[in-house]
């Protein structure tokens, strides 16, 4: 998917550069010598404006990357704080809690890898719903039985794993304004057929010069759709610290 839209991109930016082009040789006979460094000028303000506004866009897509890459972490370890305080009920109870974080790290997992399948998505969501409502009823069931300290320390780890995969859902959803990329966009476009327009009214095709600008185009604002579609792009956050979770858990049961 991501190649087919690299190549949409860049097919659309060339068009534009060879109808900037065409148009700039048929104006050629007609454009004094001296209104040609005012185009210099014109053509050098858009593209600064390009720049800032891919540079601005990336800053934004950037952020929330790095937002959704922490929050696995925090989920992790979360999740391993939890894991630690069931030791301190006595079996079944905590043994039985335990082994829902096992599978609900596995859920967790699986929830990531399945974000291109809708379907299996939806069904990862409401298994991990099933799992957190277990695990905590369990915990305010002996938690009636045995209101101590150990017994809220449970209840407030379990919280915060159920408020971070909140988060991370909330974080999922959070794109950068799609106006904003459209306008990133439009100004390559324009951008593009004046680079075409200067070329034209120079008399000749800057052939490698006019590829180099639209692979640059194309690859920031691909980056830009990359980051903004978690899960479905080529750039995805790490889930390294719930994998790393999940072998732990998987030896302490040992």
């Amino acid at each position: 998917m991501w190649l087919i839209r690299y190549l949409l991109l860049a097919a659309i930016l060339t068009i534009a550069s060879e109808a900037g082009f065409r148009v700039g040789c048929k104006a050629e006979s007609g454009t004094a010598d001296r209104t040609r460094p005012q185009l210099a000028v014109v053509e050098g303000g858009i593209a600064g404006v390009l720049a800032l506004l891919l540079g601005f866009t990336v800053s934004m897509a950037v952020s929330r990357f790095e937002v959704r890459k922490q929050l696995v972490l925090q989920e992790a370890n979360a999740i391993g704080t939890s894991y630690l305080r069931t030791q301190l009920l006595p079996a079944p109870d905590g043994t039985e809690i335990a082994n829902l974080l096992r599978q609900y790290v596995i859920v967790r997992l699986q929830d990531a890898e399945a974000r291109n399948d809708r379907d299996r998505f939806r069904r990862m969501r409401e298994q991990a719903a099933h799992l957190q409502n277990e695990f905590w009823n369990r915990a305010v069931a002996y938690s009636q039985k045995d209101p101590s300290i150990k017994t809220g320390l449970l209840l407030q780890s379990l919280n915060q794993v159920i408020d971070v995969e909140a988060a991370r859902w909330m974080a999922f959803q959070d794109h950068v304004p799609r106006a904003v990329i459209y306008v990133n966009f439009i100004v390559a476009l324009f951008a593009t057929i004046l680079v075409g327009y200067a070329f034209g009214l120079a008399g000749h095709r800057q052939i490698f010069s006019t590829c180099v600008w639209v692979l640059a185009i194309t690859v920031v604002l691909e980056a830009i759709l990359d980051l903004n579609r978690p899960g479905e792009g080529f750039i995805k956050e790490s889930q390294q610290p719930l994998i790393d979770l999940q072998h732990q858990l998987l030896i302490s049961k040992r």
